[in-house]
């Protein structure tokens, strides 16, 4: 009896240690209100960002196939169009398709880095409403390729810079804008003109690029808007699984064919995932977002010394984005086996393509597979490999710079770090910046956010007088 007492007391004791962390897991205030817009001509924006959209600068990773003419009438363009960036900056032309400007600051500390790039994928024109490269403006949207992606940043980023200069405005520090024409196809402008800046002794206290936006709905619970600002992004890697046979005719084929073996082996990836880790980035996003949800979130998140591995279990079950936050991901993307029908493949292969937690790295990595498919007539191929990019501190001068601008722009906003699942220029940046954030000053709805690389690609005209006033407001703190 005395032993079960002694449980009773040590539940209880349990339970009220639970329900008062929970109590206590709450936000520190309330959140702020936005401040007014600038006063800037938005109409006058938005008409530059129109003929922006016009010009048809569509990257390839096959140069011969991309019009060169279209991306230099694009760089001449921005002198006219932003005739005083041009006077007060110096601009130079880097690497295949960089662009970098200088805005000199009243002293000679860390200067910002603000990024965007001016290259956008294909599109299949016979699918949108309006024309891709019409930059059209109805219905309160701006249409074409790039209006999210990003030629939307690079246009709010050179109309910030154009109405603090004739205000006669000068930074604190200086001001690099960086922008590039290549960055779909993972180009060699953005490592250029890190090379450019790190030959001159330059090292940013804040780069800022394309990441992720404010989105609702982003976190169980959370009825606020949530502006997400990756602190980091996964690694990457494509692999190339090859298994060989004897081939033949179709009409007396083996009991086991070589695309069945790759059928098996697809089906062993698929159904053992790398193991769960609440990074850094993961920990940070749930100690904020948790703070705004519900009551019976609130006491799972604000114990995970004790609930971490049911977090792991509800993540993995939610799949999606949840799932890829904390674990390194697998997608089956390539397969092929025989030219013909009636012939039987002498060499089958799989492509996969992975996103890797700072946990894992290509040798791991690779091990986990070949482990898993447990097959050793599988030959692996490293296609492309980039490791995990370093984690930018919460705790910065410049995160704080961004999260005061992004307060000031959306009204009843939580900004929240997280991990960027994607790619971007900015990675090549952390060889000479130790804060690099990813946050595209966009209010996104789940519809909007599917346009991304997607038909009829477009921005609201008041999300883009939105996006020009992050950067203001911004800019005028750094």
């Amino acid at each position: 009896m005395v032993i079960l007492y002694g449980i009773l007391a040590l539940l209880i004791l349990f339970a009220a240690i639970v329900l008062l962390r929970a109590a206590k897991f709450k936000p520190d205030g309330i959140l702020p209100e936005a401040s007014e817009k600038p006063d800037l001509n938005f109409e006058k924006a938005v008409s530059h960002f129109s003929e922006l959209i016009r010009f048809k600068t569509v990257s390839s990773y096959d140069w011969d196939e991309v019009d060169e003419a279209e991306f230099e009438a694009l760089r001449t363009r921005l002198k006219t169009l932003y005739p005083r960036v041009h006077t007060h900056c110096t601009r130079e032309e880097v690497g295949k398709t960089g662009l970098l400007f200088r805005w000199p600051g009243k002293q000679s500390g860390a200067p910002t880095v603000l990024m965007s790039h001016y290259d956008v994928v294909p599109a299949v024109e016979s699918l949108w409403t309006h024309p891709v490269f019409e930059g059209a403006v109805e219905d309160g949207f701006i249409w074409g390729r790039g209006t999210l992606d990003t030629k939307g940043t690079l246009c709010g980023i050179l109309e910030a810079v154009e109405y603090w200069i004739e205000k006669g405005f000068v930074p604190a520090q200086d001001v690099y804008l960086s922008f590039s024409g290549d960055e779909e196809v993972s180009g060699p402008s953005a490592p250029a003109i890190v090379r450019h800046l790190k030959e001159r002794g330059i090292h940013p206290a804040l780069v800022l690029d394309e990441g992720g936006a404010v989105v609702d709905g982003v976190f169980p619970g959370v009825t606020f808007p949530t502006a997400m600002v990756g602190i980091g992004e996964k690694g990457y890697m494509d692999v190339r699984f090859e298994v060989t046979g004897k081939g033949g005719h179709a009409s007396a084929p083996p009991p086991h064919s070589l695309l069945g073996d790759v059928a098996r082996a697809i089906t062993k990836i698929e159904t053992h995932p790398f193991k769960a880790h609440l990074t850094p980035p993961a920990k940070e996003m749930l100690e904020t977002l948790g703070r705004y949800s519900s009551f019976g979130m609130r006491v799972v998140l604000a114990n995970l010394w004790c609930f971490e591995p049911l977090i792991k279990v509800l993540f993995t079950k939610q799949g999606g984005e949840m799932n890829a936050m904390i674990r390194s991901t697998v997608a089956v993307t390539r397969a092929e086996g025989s030219k013909a029908y009636n012939v039987l493949p002498p060499k089958a292969y799989v492509g996969l393509n992975l996103r890797l937690l700072v946990t894992e790295d290509k040798d791991s990595a690779l091990e986990h597979l070949t482990r898993t498919i447990n097959d050793p007539r599988f030959e692996a191929h490293i296609v492309d490999y980039r490791s995990a990019s370093p984690y930018a501190s919460t705790a910065s001068d410049g995160f704080a710079a961004v999260k005061r601008a992004i307060e000031k722009t959306w009204s009843s906003t939580i900004v929240s770090p997280y991990l960027m699942l994607a790619g971007s220029d900015s990675r090549h940046f952390s060889d000479i910046c130790d804060h690099v954030l990813k946050f595209s000053a966009m209010h996104l709805s789940k519809e909007e956010l599917g346009l991304i690389h997607g038909n009829d690609e477009r921005i609201a005209v008041e999300g883009f007088e939105d996006m020009i006033s992050f950067y203001v407001h911004l800019i005028e703190m750094l």
